[in-house]
């Protein structure tokens, strides 16, 4: 529906319509008293009144203003003037008059009003419509650019010499601006590449010259170097005369779409040369599985061969594997059935020259666009030689096996990780264990629970060194009895020099390792042994020291009774006698202890000690001998010397040997000094122990040899001290050994690992 427009008159209200009948009487009564009585023409307003009234206000005021335009002209018109006289014929024919004139005038009134209002209307739903053809134009241009922008397809205009008109895709494509204006010719003209702008401009004067359409592809250059590429349509426009008025041009980006076919060309030149230079090549079938194309065949015939055509044939039927191995054909066969993609399906064929060969494709279903099934397309390979050589692989395999199956012990082969992979049937045998099971020694019984943690991480750091490694263990035999075996492991390495895999040899030491265990024993009793015969030797001398504490003890005792016997005891004293009493007790009870420890047989015992420290109790226990050989003795203890590990009783033995070895050797020296030093120091290696001593010396070709069991220099010695000695300190991770002192003497050391 049309809208009211808001310039159109308003309505006029009643009262006012009526007061414009009531105004132009009166004015009318003006105009003829003072106008127009003097030309005798006083009916003349008041028919202006009653025109003007109807024209303006309508009949119904006209009426009004006819009966106030004939009262008017009875009272103040007629005589006598100002008062009412009865109405004549005169009035009636005046009456008779306005009236017509009134319908006259209100007749025209109402034509001109009705063709204003159906003019007003008119124009309402003109301005209805352009408003609304307006916003549809707007719309489509909206419409227009927003598809132009999508499809990246501008429109522009332009003669000779000036751009008309370009929209507003054209601005983008181009580059310009479109807030400063159409751009120039010349503008336009600079931004065409170089080598595109003789032809661009020779095609447009072709088509320009023979009035018709022109299409032609072009590069444009925009300022900051990127180059478009645009496919461009032009349609020359002409006047009635022939003169060129306009070329009107659409003008697509195609850039994408030119980087797209660069690309396609690109892989298709990648895949061509893949396809004749690789060893893969690929195949096509049809719905029916025959080779429509098979890239191979197609390299061989352009190098020159004559190859065995496979065009027009399903696989099976030149496989000459067919027949040897129905299933898996079967389940292939199933397989392209189903319309399902496979992978790395090998068959066997032969070639022209009769020799067999071994194929390996993969495919996959190819649809067109209705999802009708077209056929297989895929790759394939030649891998007769992979084939032949896992065939030579696995008859090694076999006689890897009977070889390893034929050596006595037990033998496994490890993957380069350490994973078992194979063994020998003795090894199965031993562990009453299948592969799987054996797979996992980590996680079951196969290793003994207190040797398993440290196994795993020797294994660990054996397999990440790369080189041979071997360790001890208890492994449990199918019995269930547990025996120490010796793994030894050795890496084998393939042409690149990386590990290929391992062999493991499991030799059985579970006698040997009870023999040693006996052979410790009997070190050790031969050790308590050598101590009880050092500690017989200081038998005399640890007597003396026992009995004087003893005595002392007596002494006091007596003394105390005394005092107590008095007739006033003097407790003073008695309480100084009692505390010598304590004190020499515990002289002599410390002495036991020393003796007890050095000759009892107990286990070893490592701990952490304070090796100046036990250095001086064994001074303490030799000291009656050292004085008894008139020796002086000299200690150089390192202040500050870090502990060391180990049995304190053990090393005490050693130095103890030591310390009596150089007493009895000074014994023979009778003009010079018997002095004899014992010294400790700290060194890079942990601690060193030093025993030098004047006596004669040691022949430097006996050296060697006094370390040796049951080698001895003195009548009397049992030639075990000095062996057992250095078993001591080997045990504890040191070294012991002799030189020559010097000017005379020799000198014995040892060193032990700082704890």
């Amino acid at each position: 529906m049309a809208k009211r427009d808001s310039s159109s008159p308003t309505p006029m209200p009643t009262i006012l319509r009526y007061g414009i009948a009531v105004l132009s009487v009166a004015i009318a009564i003006g105009l003829a008293f003072f106008v127009l009585r003097h030309f005798e023409a006083i009916l003349t307003p008041f028919l202006f009144a009653v025109a003007a009234t109807v024209w303006y206000a309508g009949t119904g005021p006209g009426v009004l203003a006819i009966v106030l335009s004939v009262l008017s002209l009875n009272h103040f018109f007629l005589r006598p003037f100002f008062s009412f006289s009865p109405i004549g014929y005169a009035d009636l024919v005046y009456l008779a008059f306005c009236t017509f004139c009134a319908l006259a005038v209100g007749w025209v009134s109402a034509v001109r009003r009705r063709a204003e209002q159906e003019l007003r209307q008119a124009r309402e739903e003109l301005d209805a419509k352009v408003v609304e053809r307006t916003a549809s134009l707007q719309r489509s241009e909206r419409y227009l650019a927003e598809s132009q922008r999508l499809g990246h397809c501008g429109v522009a205009a332009y003669n000779q010499t000036t751009v008309l008109y370009g929209s507003e895709e054209i601005y983008r494509i181009w580059g310009f601006d479109p807030a400063q204006g159409v751009p120039s010719r010349k503008a336009v003209f600079q931004r065409i590449h170089p080598d595109d702008r003789d032809r661009l401009n020779a095609e447009v004067q072709r088509a320009v010259g023979e009035k018709r359409r022109y299409s032609i592809g072009y590069r444009i250059v925009l300022p900051d170097g990127t180059v478009k590429h645009l496919e461009s349509t032009g349609q020359p426009v002409f006047s009635a005369s022939g003169k060129l008025v306009e070329i009107i041009s659409t003008q697509l980006d195609v850039t994408e779409r030119k980087r797209v076919e660069q690309a396609l060309r690109e892989s298709e030149a990648k895949f061509r040369d893949y396809a004749e230079s690789a060893a893969d090549w690929y195949w096509e079938t049809d719905p029916d599985h025959k080779f429509t194309r098979v890239t191979d065949y197609e390299r061989l015939l352009a190098r020159g061969f004559a190859p065995v055509s496979r065009i027009g044939l399903a696989r099976w039927e030149f496989s000459t594997d067919v027949e040897s191995e129905p299933e898996k054909w079967e389940l292939h066969r199933s397989i392209l059935e189903a319309r399902q993609p496979f992978r790395d399906f090998v068959y066997r064929a032969a070639r022209s020259d009769g020799s067999l060969v071994y194929y390996k494709i993969s495919g996959k279903p190819v649809f067109d666009a209705n999802g009708e099934f077209r056929g297989y397309r895929g790759t394939g390979t030649d891998v007769t030689a992979i084939t032949r050589a896992q065939e030579v692989l696995r008859e090694n395999e076999r006689s890897l096996r009977l070889a390893i199956d034929g050596i006595a012990g037990l033998v496994a082969v490890l993957a380069p990780n350490g994973e078992l992979e194979a063994a020998n049937r003795q090894l199965f045998e031993y562990f009453g264990r299948s592969l799987e099971e054996l797979k996992n020694w980590g996680t079951n019984d196969t290793v003994h629970p207190e040797d398993l943690r440290r196994i795993l991480e020797l294994v660990k750091r054996g397999i990440a060194s790369e080189i041979p490694f071997n360790f001890e263990l208890r492994v449990r035999r199918f019995d269930g009895e547990y025996r120490w075996f010796e793994n030894r492991h050795v890496p084998i390495l393939d042409d690149s020099g990386r590990i290929a895999r391992w062999y493991l040899l499991l030799t059985d030491i579970e006698d040997r390792t009870r023999a040693l265990a006996r052979l410790d024993q009997m070190q050790s009793d031969f050790t308590h042994i050598n101590r009880v015969s050092v500690m017989g030797e200081l038998v005399a001398s640890l007597s003396h020291e026992i009995t004087q504490p003893i005595a002392s003890a007596s002494l006091y005792a007596r003394a105390a009774q005394n005092f107590l016997n008095m007739q006033s005891p003097d407790l003073g004293e008695v309480r100084e006698a009692l505390a010598g009493i304590v004190d020499n007790a515990g002289r002599a009870g410390v002495i036991i202890d020393r003796i007890r420890d050095q000759i009892r047989k107990a286990p070893t015992r490592k701990e952490r000690f304070d090796l100046n420290a036990a250095i001086n109790e064994v001074i303490e226990l030799g000291r009656n001998a050292i004085i008894k050989n008139r020796v002086w003795i000299q200690t150089r203890l390192s202040e500050g010397l870090c502990p060391v590990h180990g049995d304190r009783v053990q090393l005490q033995q050693v130095v103890l040997n030591l310390l009596l070895n150089a007493v009895e050797a000074m014994d023979s020296v009778e003009a010079a000094p018997r002095d004899l030093l014992i010294s400790t120091r700290q060194d890079h290696t942990g601690v060193l122990v030093a025993v030098h001593d004047y006596g004669p010396g040691i022949d430097p070709e006996h050296l060697d040899q006094i370390f040796n069991s049951f080698y001895t220099t003195k009548p009397s010695g049992t030639g075990m001290g000095l062996s057992i000695c250095r078993s001591i300190v080997d045990a504890h991770g040191g070294r012991l050994w002799a030189e020559a002192n010097e000017p005379r003497g020799a000198i014995f050391q040892f060193t032990l690992p700082a704890a």
